[in-house]
């Protein structure tokens, strides 16, 4: 047997923890690890995985005991560390070894402990490595490191933070030596693409993958709505379908002992919480995302773990393997667009060895019943989506360029063939290299000489600034004003746009008033309305094109042999299907169908999400240098909605789609997307990630075009492009359909408005940007201004009236005074009238003014005399000091302010307080 492989001292503990016999991966995995081999473990949650790595590393360690620190354990999240920390101690109490952690939240006590008297197994993020990279004490302890392990690596691999990761290893060897490298994956659909991620570019690696499979039973669900959902939809403010799901999810949840409840957003989440909460208090349920803050996670799994709630509403944040407990059930929510998600999702139901996954798809729509379906065969049948990974992405070179000069001086041939190493560098040409590194030169970051370089002071605090390659967004924090406690974040976009006093919204899925908005944070209180969704960035998950295909397919076919609905979904299905087909022709896998209204044109197509936001851009585009407007444009994974600027032909849009080359694809996106508000946000993270853009900048204060003007020719703007190129659409697939539309294979048709085109319509529409503003824009603008409710404020007598501008007349004068110094106050901030009123000054005070008034060498006489004036109005030093400033800016027009304002005493006071 495998653990007779391993020390005693091992065997004994895994006795007294009433393990016996191992998991299918440990039988196949220990084996591997104990001969020094690098492994790549891929094994679904739940079966042991993680003993399968560390059983032969903790053999190892005893066998060879060592100073510093002998294995590190990565994990991508802090919650993952947590957890890990509790499992590892167990075995290092047991076996005289050191287990800690290190990670953000880690205290400063314990970092000098660990930097003094370093742990035998480090568990961490890969960004607090990056940190320890630096420290002279930790160097000493990471280079007597002999095995590195990467739980999770999945989610890593198609990202800036694997690419980090994997630039980080190979500098690890350049100071440890070569070092035994253990994987852990859950299924993916690319396992070799993995192994060569941990790897790196040279090195062989072992993949064992699970031969013993957890099963899983899932199905596909869409309640039908009663009448009790009709009446319970206007309390609950929603869709009575909506309601139905909601009431299908209470009654699993509430057959079953312990239930995780998925949901692709957090806005969905909170949504679904908060009317949870209103329909019944006592329903015992929670919420679980990253915007709540940590000590609410922490409860919620704490309370879900111990069973004080039945079931869990969560996002991605529960998808990995944090121990929440034993969840007997898993609910999607609504389609979980792909199918490595559903796996992950719902392989947390049954988290333990031997004991089946069950779970279901709640889906409140035909397109989500049909996508639900494809996702369910194609997981039962393990057909996953490929992981690919990215090359060369030039914010990682940036950002480790500098991190390796923290430490000193570094040769730039060194710090080359190191880059070169890992897996995504693999290909990275000299003269990339070179265009980076004098880059970051010309920005002041490093000095640069012929063979090596150096961190500059700037250079020193980007690093610190730019730890995490995770896309940074100012975020507000929540306060509970009765508890003082934190209860959650915002994210900047939603605060500026929504935030207002008095104004309601949802976190931790109840409804919170806001009373105060300060510099950094909102206090709020508890109220029982229900209130706005916030918004998050980067919530949206996208379809891929193979789903969507396949769902067209589903269309056309129509046979439901294969796949998991039940009578009800399959029913509704097909009524959505026959109603179409009634209404006009049924897009497919093989058939494009275009409806056309007034001002509107809706292409449905099953191509995913990427490909679709894709030939839109393009598609829009054309058609607005075609027509000399604006065109608005929609997607989702099956449509493509044109908001057009006057009726157009069905023809001329067919014409432009078909105009499309395969070959000239990427040259046309690529211009598309300097005009697009996609490059303007991705510009902006890399210009931060280069240190051209200070990381606290808010971007509202940046100017765009010059930063374009400034960086267009370097390889900073070549990787704005990439990055949109890569993480916003899909140029593979989008080619595939080009060259399929050029062969004539897929098939267009033109009818009118049909219950799949109305069904895209609920969606938001993002402008592409013509060169300059035209008529359509302009008008649509000044009559949204002319629109706007504004509060006249009076700075006399403080009377206030509403008034449109577009009413105003030439002249507005107060309506009860007759005065001409009339503000224009937005309702929100219509109370500031208020804070004209101030009390007389104190007599220091007004032989401060005199002070200030002899030390104004600046003022002119005639300035001079104005401001005696205004001492003896009782005019405030803070006031003086102002106007003292005003007049070296620009003194002729504040003089006319302040001799008109002399004529009368109470408005000379009022518009200067």
């Amino acid at each position: 047997m495998v653990f007779k492989m391993l020390d005693p001292r091992i065997r004994e503990v895994l006795k007294e923890r009433d393990i016996h016999e191992p998991t299918g991966p440990q039988r196949d995995a220990i084996p591997r690890i104990l001969e020094g081999r690098h492994v790549l473990l891929v094994a679904p949650t739940g079966i042991g995985k993680t003993e399968a790595a560390i059983l032969p590393v903790l053999h190892k360690i005893l066998a060879n005991p060592g100073k510093g620190i002998q294995c590190i354990y990565v994990t991508p999240l802090k919650a993952l560390n947590r957890d890990m920390l509790k499992r590892l101690e167990e075995f290092g109490e047991a076996l005289d070894l050191r287990v800690a952690v290190r990670h953000g939240d880690t205290s400063q006590t314990e970092r000098q402990k660990q930097s003094k008297q370093a742990p035998d197994i480090l568990i961490t993020t890969p960004e607090t490595l990056q940190i320890m990279f630096t420290g002279k004490n930790l160097r000493a302890h990471l280079a007597n490191v002999r095995f590195f392990i990467v739980d999770e690596i999945h989610e890593l691999t198609d990202d800036e933070r694997g690419a980090q990761l994997a630039v980080a290893m190979e500098r690890l060897v350049d100071m440890a030596g070569e070092f035994q490298r253990i994987g852990l994956s859950a299924t993916v659909g690319s396992i070799p693409t993995v192994a060569k991620m941990l790897a790196g570019a040279d090195r062989d690696v072992t993949i064992v993958k699970a031969q013993v499979s957890k099963q899983m039973s899932l199905s596909v669900q869409c309640p039908q709505v009663a009448d009790a959902d009709k009446d319970l939809a206007g309390t609950l403010q929603s869709d009575p379908q909506l309601i139905s799901c909601m009431r299908r999810c209470r009654d699993i949840i509430e057959k079953h002992r312990s239930t995780l409840l998925f949901v692709n957003t957090r806005d969905t989440a909170e949504a679904l919480a908060a009317r949870y909460h209103v329909w019944d208090e006592s329903f015992k349920i929670g919420v679980h995302h990253g915007s709540l803050s940590k000590e609410i996670r922490i409860e919620m799994e704490d309370d879900f773990k111990a069973e004080r709630l039945k079931g869990l509403i969560c996002t991605s944040s529960l998808e990995l393997g944090i121990d929440i407990g034993s969840a007997d059930f898993a609910i999607q929510y609504n389609s979980p667009r792909q199918v490595a998600r559903l796996i992950q999702r719902m392989g947390r139901a049954g988290h333990h060895v031997g004991i089946r996954s069950e779970g279901a798809i709640i889906a409140s729509n035909p397109d989500e019943i049909a996508e639900s379906l494809v996702i369910v065969r194609k997981a039962l049948d393990e057909e996953l989506e490929p992981l690919l990974v990215r090359e060369c992405p030039l914010t990682v070179l940036a950002n480790q360029l500098i991190a390796m000069a923290m430490v000193g001086q570094v040769k730039s041939d060194d710090a080359f063939r190191t880059v070169r190493r890992a897996f995504p560098f693999r290909n990275l040409e000299r003269r990339q290299f070179d265009s980076v590194l004098n880059l970051l030169g010309s920005i002041g970051l490093l000095f640069i000489n012929e063979k090596d370089y150096k961190k500059s002071a700037r250079g020193r605090k980007y690093f610190y600034d730019n730890i995490s390659m995770i896309p940074d967004e100012r975020t507000y924090l929540v306060r509970d004003l009765g508890t003082r406690s934190i209860v959650g974040t915002l994210d900047e976009s939603f605060v500026i746009s929504f935030a207002e006093p008095y104004a309601t919204f949802i976190t931790r899925g109840r409804s919170w008033r806001i009373v105060e908005v300060k510099e950094d944070e909102l206090l709020v209180e508890q109220v029982k309305d229900i209130g706005s969704i916030p918004s998050w960035v980067g919530e949206d998950i996208p379809v891929p094109y193979s789903v969507a295909q396949e769902v067209g397919r589903l269309r056309r076919v129509r046979g439901l042999e294969g796949y998991k609905g039940d009578e009800q979904a399959n029913a509704e299905l097909g009524k959505y299907l026959k109603e179409q087909t009634d209404s006009g022709s049924v897009p497919t896998d093989k058939l494009v169908t275009l409806e056309m209204a007034k001002k509107l044109a809706i292409i449905n197509a099953c191509f995913g999400t990427k490909v679709n936001e894709t030939i839109a851009k393009m598609l829009s585009t054309l058609l607005s240098a075609r027509l000399g407007e604006s065109v608005g444009v929609t997607t989702d994974p099956y449509r493509i909605i044109l908001d057009l600027p006057r009726d157009v032909k069905a023809d001329t849009i067919l014409d432009t789609l078909r105009s499309l080359r395969p070959n000239s694809v990427e040259s046309l996106i690529r211009m598309v997307i300097r005009n697009s508000s996609h490059l303007r946000w991705r510009f902006v993270y890399v210009a931060k990630k280069f240190g051209a853009v200070e990381k606290e900048a808010d971007y509202r204060n940046i100017n765009f075009s010059r930063l374009i003007e400034a960086y267009e020719q370097t390889a900073m703007f070549d990787e704005a492009i990439n990055k949109v190129l890569w993480e916003d659409l899909d140029m593979e697939s989008t080619v595939d359909v080009v060259n399929r539309i050029d062969s004539g294979e897929l098939e267009f048709k033109v009818c009118g408005l049909t219950p799949m085109g109305r069904a895209g319509l609920q969606h938001s529409k993002e402008l592409i940007t013509p060169q300059r503003a035209d008529h359509s824009i302009l008008m649509a603008l000044k009559k949204r201004l002319e629109d706007e409710q504004m509060f006249m404020s009076c700075l006399n007598c403080g009377h206030q009236f509403r008034l449109k501008p577009k009413e105003a007349p030439k002249r507005v004068l107060c309506q009860n005074c007759g005065g001409s110094m009339v503000a224009a106050l937005n309702p929100y901030n219509r109370d500031n009238i208020r804070l004209l009123k101030k009390p007389k000054p104190s007599d220091e005070e007004k032989k401060e003014i005199a002070r200030l008034y002899k030390s104004a060498s600046l003022v002119s006489t005639k300035g001079k005399k104005a401001m005696v004036a205004l001492a003896g109005r009782g005019v405030g030093p803070d006031t003086a000091a102002r106007v003292l400033s005003s007049f070296q800016q620009d003194e002729d027009d504040f003089l006319r302010d302040i001799l008109a304002a002399e004529i009368n005493y109470a408005k000379t006071k009022r518009f200067w307080d």
